[in-house]
């Protein structure tokens, strides 16, 4: 582990890493139960990448994030609560009970959203950071896309054009080695190549191996303190994926069925620094597991109890502004 990174801190980012784990192992049974319907794509294994970049961020900066965004909603300041209510699609969900896995969505906290297009959070962070700049803060927004993400021509064409207009965004990629069944060798190389591929386009570019997440959070810190000079950067973070591409995916077709189990017993960040914790304070360590622990059982036991949106509920709390009109669109503000 680095040495940096204060004991207090680790432990924030050891609760951040457990309570996504807890929330998502809780929707996962959930699923399997039949109490929950839908798609549930799970960042299990992958936790150091929204753990370390978002406890180095300010309430007041911005994430967007991508259909595998649970861990970045629950890092940002989304409660389990509210997380687990929209997997359940319930009204006291993120989204009212009507995005579920791939929409949560709460601006309060700074989590501008998911989308399930591959790469589609992307341009929106460059938006974000670049009306932070002109409205004179430092604020900075973050995007997390996968490696599968960073192959589509958004990506490239934001960087370039976040680097033009100098927009304070940090693009973080979490490099999970499958863009679905496809390996990322494939299509990039080895690990480090996509951060390679945006330092040559002038972009100030890391690569960090996600197994540590003290070393995600340091470096994170340092590129979030570089974007907030008004310059994009790029963080490339080896993890894996160690579920199915969705909880429905055949992975065992494309690879063995052991694999992504055999990754984690051997590299789990959550195991890791919780040896290093247990050492050097056992107690808080064990605090923090009860205390998630609770969390998550009551949010799911407040989901169980909670209530279905209502079909009139689809026509409050979107963007527009009733009675304004302009060529037949309602004028969005």
């Amino acid at each position: 582990m680095s040495s940096s990174t204060s004991p207090e801190q680790h432990l924030e980012l050891y609760r951040s890493m457990v309570l996504t784990r807890g929330v998502e192992t809780a929707i996962e049974r959930s699923h399997r139960a039949g109490r929950i319907a839908g798609s549930f794509h799970s960042s299990l294994g992958q936790e150091s990448a929204a753990a370390g970049v978002c406890l180095a961020l300010r309430p007041s900066d911005a994430v967007t994030s991508n259909h595998r965004g649970h861990g970045h909603a629950l890092a940002k300041g989304v409660t389990a609560d509210a997380v687990i209510a929209e997997l359940y699609k319930k009204t006291h969900g993120t989204s009212g009970g009507r995005g579920a896995s791939m929409h949560l969505h709460d601006r309060s906290v700074g989590f501008y959203g998911e989308t399930a297009i591959v790469g589609g959070g992307v341009p929106w962070a460059a938006g974000v950071g670049w009306a932070k700049r002109r409205r004179g803060t430092d604020d900075i927004a973050v995007t997390f896309g996968g490696d599968g993400a960073a192959a589509n021509g958004v990506v490239p064409e934001t960087l370039r054009m976040a680097k033009f207009w100098e927009s304070p965004c940090l693009f973080v990629c979490e490099n999970n080695g499958w863009a679905h069944s496809m390996p990322v060798e494939r299509i990039f190389g080895p690990p480090g190549s996509i951060a390679a591929m945006a330092r040559g386009m002038g972009i100030r570019s890391e690569f960090v191996d996600g197994r540590d997440v003290t070393a995600v959070f340091e470096v994170a810190t340092e590129l979030i303190a570089h974007a907030r000079t008004g310059q994009p950067a790029f963080l490339e973070i080896a993890v894996y994926r160690v579920r199915a591409h969705s909880i429905n995916d055949a992975d065992y077709l494309y690879r063995s069925k052991t694999d992504g189990q055999d990754w984690l017993d051997e590299n789990d960040p959550i195991a890791a620094s919780r040896q290093q914790l247990m050492a050097e304070m056992p107690e808080r360590v064990e605090e923090v597991e009860r205390e998630v622990a609770e969390i998550v059982r009551l949010a799911v036991e407040r989901a169980e109890a909670g209530v279905h949106p209502e079909p009139a509920d689809a026509f409050t709390t979107v963007y527009a502004t009733e009675g304004l009109e302009w060529n037949g669109y309602a004028e969005v503000r």
